[in-house]
């Protein structure tokens, strides 16, 4: 027996307790697209007390205690979440 089950918002909010990393890769795992992606990950770092700075070129610092990255849309042609640390 095959259970059709999305378990995708239950691995997202799993890895909310890994973190800002762990949110972030599972974001982009998910191939979360650029503004979805970064909705969610500013929602989370405000939620946690942490910083959102808007950089230039339209990118977003995400800042939680020591865990720090940038988000960016690289390519206007792919709408796909991009983050580095």
């Amino acid at each position: 027996m095959k259970l059709n089950v999305d378990f995708s918002e239950l691995q997202l909010a799993t890895s909310k307790m890994l973190g800002l990393p762990g949110l972030l890769a599972e974001l982009r795992k998910q191939k979360f697209n650029y503004k979805t992606g970064l909705s969610k990950a500013v929602e989370f770092v405000n939620d946690n007390g942490g910083n959102v700075i808007d950089l230039p070129d339209n990118n977003t610092k995400l800042v939680i205690g020591d865990d720090e990255a940038i988000c960016f849309h690289p390519y206007p042609d792919v709408d796909l979440f991009y983050y580095e640390n």
